[in-house]
């Protein structure tokens, strides 16, 4: 059987990379251009996604005439923390400068970090889970772009305590057999592609916390102004940081401002310190 063939309820999640937007064309292809009623596809905003995200996740609903609902996470339903309260935007009136975040940071009142991830949790899954609750569905598939290289997130999602209340996940890459290589060379044959480097590494969320260090340092020296938000977040609620097993983002900034001056060439990283699994990746 055909895995890119979707039988409904669904939802589609859209990170706004090449992957999943592999994984969305392959699904239309299958269903000769156009999905059944009761499948959707959804785009959750954080407000940290870079604009060639934002962009991309445009232009693919443009030229493949598909609808995408652009969602963000705009609080939490009469004080419970179960379920979320949405709002739907789109291309024009998605926040750019981490509003949906920074409210969720408030709500809260503490940062995610790599155990607790509120972020995802939060400006994902339970945003996606309440829209859909809200369209009189009970249970459905969530399809993500998990690809076949990548076996501790298949083994993750895979796992039969996992939480399946946002949907139960269908993985078409992964039985595809899908890797990166594949993906990156689909798009190199397409006439239009996400405008970010697949060898930078800079990620749908721009400063995002599973980075590691020295990614972050080279992402703020290409572009320091970005750093200025997480150092913000860093200062409420007061001494809390995204992370307690390196500095603070205001220090990786100054280290980064360092490496600039000094001409220091950038660490070379293992594939052990690649971005860890988590729902908004690529």
């Amino acid at each position: 059987m055909n895995p890119y063939f979707i039988d409904g309820p669904a939802v589609i999640h859209f990170s706004g990379g090449r992957t999943s937007g592999y994984m969305l064309r392959q699904i239309l292809d299958a269903h000769d251009g156009r999905l059944p009623a009761d499948v959707h596809v959804s785009f959750q905003n954080t407000g940290k996604e870079r604009e060639e995200t934002l962009a991309f996740v445009e232009e693919c609903s443009q030229r493949w005439s598909v609808p995408i609902t652009w969602l963000e996470w705009d609080g939490f339903e009469n004080g419970s923390r179960s379920r979320c309260v949405y709002k739907v935007v789109d291309f024009e009136t998605a926040s750019r400068d981490g509003e949906p975040f920074s409210r969720m940071i408030d709500a809260l009142g503490l940062l995610p970090n790599p155990v607790a991830r509120t972020c995802t949790a939060n400006l994902k899954v339970k945003t996606s889970r309440s829209w859909m609750l809200d369209h009189g569905y009970q249970e459905w598939d969530a399809v993500m772009g998990i690809r076949a290289d990548e076996p501790r997130r298949i083994a993750r999602l895979g796992n039969p305590k996992r939480d399946n209340s946002a949907g139960i996940p269908h993985l078409p890459l992964a039985i595809a057999r899908v890797t990166k290589a594949d993906v990156l060379s689909w798009w190199r044959g397409q006439p239009f592609d996400l405008r970010l480097d697949p060898v930078g590494d800079l990620g749908n969320c721009d400063l995002c916390l599973l980075k590691s260090r020295a990614k972050i340092v080279g992402a703020i020296r290409r572009e320091p102004q970005r750093a200025t938000w997480w150092i913000e977040q860093e200062s409420r609620p007061r001494g809390a940081t995204f992370r307690s097993d390196r500095p603070c983002y205001a220090a990786l900034a100054v280290e980064a401002e360092i490496q600039s001056r000094q001409g220091t060439l950038p660490h070379v990283e293992t594939e052990d310190e690649a971005l860890a699994d988590c729902m908004c990746g690529d």
